[in-house]
């Protein structure tokens, strides 16, 4: 394995399996792969595992893929467990109310629980495991500038022995030495770094690089859908007695101006806090209006706080025209497949769930255990699923809490206008209409019955694919383990 520490070791010139991009996602592919015994090479852009404010939530349809792979207790261990949600009314003072809570433990083994655990410790679980893989290596600071499929030679068999080639690019920075002072060093390393490029041919190649994802750019796939046009998220890790006003380790904070995500990251005493606000602020303004949004938001007098980080980005409602290029050995999972807004926590168990079954489809393929349709099949459930189920939650997870239809709006999020018809939302924000008060109301009352809390837990499952999709090319006792992963009702 190459670290991202010290000196790597040579990239190689020939991998069965190339994944770009090690973050969560990526590290999980590379992970199932090289369990299957694929040889599997993982690069990154990055000089190290991301660890900005970024997805935390896994839902437990994700969590049973953790459990296939073998990770799941090591996860466990560094995470919040039995994730509890409540709702809140944002306000000053009183106005600040509990409105629901549910669980999201279904009390009987082996289902599982939600959990909180930031994805870059995660990561970091992932990539640890990957190394000890022999035939996994991981190279960080590698950056993809180039993506060319080649045809190859007949084999033995008459298959046609496909590749994609695909060009790195990676800086290597110069030593420093002692006869410098340290603005001298960076000046003459910043001229001095060399750009190396290499090229790697890979029978395969899957793109988990993000929402900007270059292997989807060099594809040619369309990314399909609509980036949200009045508003930016913001994140930030902050340090506030959140449990002395019980709030449990996920909320919801209802407000169509200060609405927000409030999530306990670890037990010591780290929480993340997600609001919206207005578009293209530059991080002085966004530090100068926080104390605002965080008055509304945090419990008691929201001020004796401790700020760790903050970040912020811009929410996308996208899809990928295929997860799959046509004819092809290139695949997308994740955020280079899709992006979704970050309320109710999707994102992360989303691109779990395209991991665990294409991994599986692509080592049958590549074993010859199956044909190649079983990936053409794969592309197209994980995509419905995603418009059907995932874009569909998370956008209604949106609208509850920004009271999207009937709430004060100042930004006019929810207009039906032109700037949305133009975006190709109005489908997607059809339901946020006046009628919604009364609607939402009933729900909130319907949570405190637990026969509607069970409903509303199992639910997530939904955005899983049928744990039996490709029963016919795998071990029946492995896909029985798998439908006992699951409630009863979802099997």
């Amino acid at each position: 394995m190459a670290s991202n520490n010290g000196a790597q070791a040579p990239t190689p010139t020939q991998t069965q399996v190339l994944v770009v991009g090690a973050g969560p996602v990526g590290a999980f592919t590379a992970l199932l792969l090289a369990h299957s015994g694929i040889q599997v090479t993982l690069v990154e852009a990055n000089s190290d595992v991301d660890s900005s404010p970024r997805a935390m939530a896994f839902q437990p349809c994700a969590l049973a893929e953790l459990v296939e792979a073998g990770i799941y207790d090591e996860v466990l261990e560094h995470s919040v467990r039995d994730a509890v949600i409540s709702w809140w009314r944002a306000g000053l003072g009183a106005e600040k109310k509990h409105v629901a809570t549910i669980a999201t433990k279904e009390g009987r083994e082996p289902f599982l629980t939600g959990l909180n655990c930031a994805q870059s410790v995660v990561t970091k679980i992932l990539l640890s495991h990957l190394a000890k893989e022999p035939s996994a290596s991981i190279h960080f600071g590698h950056r993809v500038v180039g993506v060319v499929e080649k045809e190859g030679e007949e084999d033995g068999d008459g298959d046609t022995n496909r590749q994609v080639v695909v060009t790195l690019e990676h800086t290597l920075p110069q030593p420093k030495t002692n006869h410098l002072d340290e603005v001298e060093v960076e000046a003459q390393a910043a001229e001095k770094n060399q750009t190396l490029q290499t090229q790697i041919r890979a029978s395969w190649l899957v793109g988990a690089d993000g929402g900007r994802s270059t292997v989807r750019t060099a594809a040619g796939i369309a990314f399909e859908g609509f980036t949200w046009p009045k508003e930016e998220f913001v994140a930030t890790n902050v340090y506030y007695p959140f449990e002395q006003y019980q709030y449990t380790n996920r909320n919801f904070i209802i407000d169509p101006v200060h609405w927000a995500i409030v999530a306990k990251i670890n037990n010591d005493g780290l929480w993340r806090v997600a609001y919206g606000t207005t578009p293209n602020l530059t991080d002085a303004q966004i530090h100068a209006e926080l104390p605002q949004h965080y008055k509304y938001i945090l419990p008691g007098p929201g001020t004796d706080y401790r700020l760790e980080r903050v970040s912020k980005y811009r929410p996308h409602q996208r899809c990928a025209a295929t997860f799959r290029k046509p004819n092809s050995r290139i695949l997308l999972v994740a955020d280079a497949a899709h992006l979704n807004n970050p309320i109710g926590g999707l994102g992360l168990t989303t691109g779990i769930l395209d991991a665990g079954p294409m991994a599986r489809a692509l080592s049958a393929v590549i074993q010859r255990r199956g044909p190649e349709s079983l990936l053409d099949t794969w592309s197209d459930l994980r995509r419905r699923t995603w418009w059907e189920q995932t874009n569909r939650q998370s956008i209604e997870f949106e609208r509850i809490a920004q009271q999207g239809g009937y709430g004060l709006d100042p930004s006019h999020i929810w207009d039906h206008d032109e700037v949305a018809r133009e975006r190709g939302m109005l489908h997607h924000i059809a339901h946020a209409t006046p009628d919604m008060r009364e609607k939402d109301e009933a729900l909130n009352e319907a949570l405190k019955v637990p026969e509607n809390q069970r409903a509303a837990r199992r639910r997530v499952w939904a955005l899983a694919m049928p744990p039996d999709w490709m029963a016919d090319f795998e071990d029946s006792a492995v896909v029985d383990r798998r439908r006992k992963l699951r409630p009863e009702s979802c099997q």
